[in-house]
């Protein structure tokens, strides 16, 4: 059975070595050796000595001596294994079909030497963030990456990043509750990840590429009810409540309302200014203050100082208030689309709404949010406010 299995392995020592005296214009001597089932030659000037043919042809015999008794040694269960193998992939589809054992062992070898390097998902986030850190990118980005990657590595933070597969993301996407948009922004952070384990040797392939990309539903952005804005308001921490009404009454981005400082905010004249370094679209623009929002700024205005102290409590901040108001489904993007609708509806002008969202088209905003609203229910979004400056809690709505 041997010499049938392992025909390939044995034609080399068939052959022998060879040292032969040759007619060539610059060598006299040619060494012909066996290398796998090809022969292969080599020339040389000289036939004894250092370098000389003889020496070669020396080294040659002893390698193909080693390797035959290498091949001799071959047991019968490593025998076995190469019929099973030629059964396996007999019965594989097309090209699969043509895999050799070579590419087999060559591809086990890679995966052993890649589990090998590999660290765990946690240690691969660590160098992730001190990445980040290093390129410069702002402590806000990178608190924002390890808080989407928070949850997926409470589940795989010990696994070896090579061990981690498409279909145990695809499986976190799935069964993680958050909105669809949010799964995405989750995704990109994982992909990011898997992305630094390639570069740290830690994983051959990024499984993100192949697991399941969550679909936003396309349609009307949903906002909320002029009722639900005033209790989300009235039940706002004082701590939370200016960035709450400046993401309804301004429409301010979250990411722009947690760079926002107080000095940025000019009650007296009335705008708002969004620096270019905070701004999404990296332009700087100015957002009027209306009269309604100018009265909920009013008893906490500072000179300066970040509206927002933390990202993490202003989100558990917008929390509670949304459960003690008890406002169950969250838009996403709430405030924002909010202020969009009841400003386009209340103004009438998509140019005067887009210059303060900071959109690029405002023939895209009049076609999305021109039908929402309608012009009363508008002018109660924009009567929200508070009765008494020194006690919010109170509040009037037309």
């Amino acid at each position: 059975m041997k010499s049938g299995v392992f025909s390939v392995l044995f034609l080399c020592m068939s052959k022998s070595v060879t040292v032969s005296q040759e007619k060539h214009p610059r060598y006299k001597y040619r060494v012909r050796y066996p290398d796998g089932d090809k022969m292969r030659q080599k020339w040389f000037k000289k036939k004894t000595g250092v370098g000389g043919a003889d020496e070669f042809a020396s080294e040659k015999e002893s390698e193909l001596e080693a390797k035959g008794r290498a091949e001799k040694s071959i047991t019968g269960e490593e025998a076995r294994a190469v019929l099973s193998f030629r059964e396996a992939v007999a019965k594989l589809p097309g090209e699969a079909s043509k895999t050799t054992l070579t590419e087999a062992v060559a591809f086990f070898i890679k995966h052993v030497e890649s589990r090998n390097k590999s660290i765990t998902c946690e240690l691969v986030a660590e160098k992730l963030l001190e990445k980040l850190k290093s390129e410069g990118t702002s402590k806000r980005h990178q608190d924002t990456i390890k808080q989407r990657l928070k949850a997926f590595l409470a589940l795989y933070g010990d696994w070896l990043a090579c061990d981690v597969t498409s279909e145990c993301i695809s499986e976190y996407l799935t069964e993680c509750k958050l909105a669809s948009q949010t799964k995405l922004h989750h995704r990109k952070a994982i992909h990011q990840l898997f992305q630094q384990a390639i570069v740290l040797q830690a994983a051959n392939v990024n499984p993100t590429i192949l697991a399941i990309r969550p679909k936003v539903k396309k349609g009307d952005p949903e906002i909320l009810k002029p009722k639900q804005v005033a209790s989300l308001l009235s039940n706002a921490d004082e701590s939370v409540l200016p960035a709450i009404a400046i993401s309804f009454f301004a429409g301010v981005r979250r990411a722009e309302l947690e760079r926002l400082d107080w000095s940025e905010i000019d009650l007296e004249n009335g705008e708002i200014e969004i620096k270019a370094k905070n701004a999404k679209t990296a332009q700087r623009r100015f957002i009027p203050i209306s009269d309604n929002l100018k009265a909920w700024l009013m008893p906490y205005a500072k000179d300066e100082g970040l509206l927002v102290e933390s990202p993490y409590k202003f989100r558990k901040g917008c929390d509670n208030a949304r459960e003690k108001a008890k406002i169950n489904d969250w838009p996403h993007n709430a405030g924002r689309h909010s202020f969009a609708s009841y400003h386009l509806a209340m103004h009438e002008n998509a140019g005067k709404t887009a210059m303060a969202l900071g959109h690029p088209n405002s023939v895209l905003l009049y076609s999305t949010y021109r039908k929402l609203v309608k012009l009363s229910t508008a002018k109660t979004y924009w009567s929200i406010s508070p009765v008494e400056l020194d006690n919010v809690a109170e509040m009037k709505l037309a």
